[in-house]
Formats: structure tokens, C-alpha cells, sequence
């Protein structure tokens, strides 16, 4: 069934409905509107009355929860309360000896600190204060680390060839070696 069916079938029966209450006599109609007070009546008290008992039932359940949140709360002090204030005396004598160890550390780093505050802010104002213009040229690292690494490979090979060079007078004695002895 469709909305429009279902809404013109409530309005049919409840205008049917009212044909029916106006065709009564007045006295049966009088007899109706009076059982349907009383019946609203009725039903406004039950529910007033369900509503007092939810209330005092939400109440009691609170009260319930508070009583056993404490019970478990002095059980939970009474059973380990010795224990919790050990830690806390524990933790309270070793921040007792750290103190002092602290209070050395942060005095012995506090120079090398203002040292390196000192050290930045010098860089900052001499990189502020001098006009540092670089070019692409003097930026170009890949090249740079290319001609190094050349530098390198050159040098040890003639550091190979110096080794080998004196491996090679080790192994075969001069003829001025071989004629003394």
C-alpha cells in the first residue's frame, strides 16, 4: 500500500469514525467522552507513576554505586596502601639523590651551552653583516668532489708504485750487495 492509499484510508476511518460518535444519542455520546477522560486520566497517573519509580530506582542504583565505588576504594587503600606509600617514599628518596648529581650536570654544561649560543650568534651576525655572494661556479660541489677523487686514484697509484719499486730493490740485492758479500 502506498503513503497516499494508507493516509486516505486513515482519513476515511476516522471520518467514518466521527459519522459513528454524531449518529449516537447524545447521552451515549456524553457516556464516551467521559470514559476517555477517564481513560487519559488514568494514563497520565501511570505514567507519572512510572516516571517516580524510574527516578527512585535511578537513585538507588547511584547510591548503590557510590557505596560499592567506596567499599572497593577502602579495601583497594587497605590492602595496598602499605605498598604505595613504600614507592612513594622509594621514589621520593631517589629524586632525593639525583638532585644533587642534576644540579652538577645542568652547572657543569651550562658554560659549554652559553659557549655554543655564543658560537651561533657570532655565525649569525657575521653571515648578516658580510655580503657572501655565491655563484653557480663556486657551488659546483659534483665536479669538485670529481677532480678530487682523481687526485686521490693519481696519488695512490704512485704510492703503489713507490711500494712496489722498493718491494722490487728488497727482493733483488745490487750488485754492490752481492759483491760485499
Amino acid at each position: 500500500m502506498s503513503k497516499a492509499t494508507g493516509l486516505l484510508a486513515g482519513i476515511l476511518a476516522g471520518a467514518a469514525a466521527v459519522v459513528a460518535f454524531k449518529s449516537l444519542p447524545k447521552e451515549k455520546q456524553d457516556e464516551l467522552k467521559s470514559k476517555a477522560q477517564q481513560a487519559g486520566e488514568t494514563l497520565r497517573e501511570k505514567a507519572y507513576d512510572a516516571a517516580y519509580v524510574a527516578a527512585d530506582m535511578a537513585s538507588d542504583v547511584t547510591e548503590k554505586a557510590k557505596a560499592t565505588t567506596s567499599d572497593l576504594k577502602d579495601k583497594a587503600q587497605d590492602k595496598y596502601g602499605d605498598q604505595i606509600d613504600n614507592v612513594t617514599d622509594k621514589v621520593k628518596d631517589v629524586t632525593d639523590q639525583a638532585t644533587p648529581y642534576v644540579e652538577k650536570a645542568k652547572d657543569m654544561a651550562t658554560p659549554y651551552v652559553d659557549k655554543a649560543q655564543d658560537v651561533i650568534v657570532d655565525l649569525r651576525n657575521k653571515f648578516v653583516n658580510e655580503d657572501i655572494e655565491l655563484t653557480q661556479d663556486d657551488v659546483e660541489l659534483e665536479s669538485a668532489l670529481k677532480d678530487l677523487k682523481e687526485d686521490a686514484q693519481s696519488a695512490k697509484d704512485n704510492v703503489v708504485d713507490e711500494v712496489s719499486e722498493a718491494a722490487d730493490k728488497v727482493a733483488k740485492p745490487t750488485t754492490d750487495d752481492a759483491e760485499s758479500k
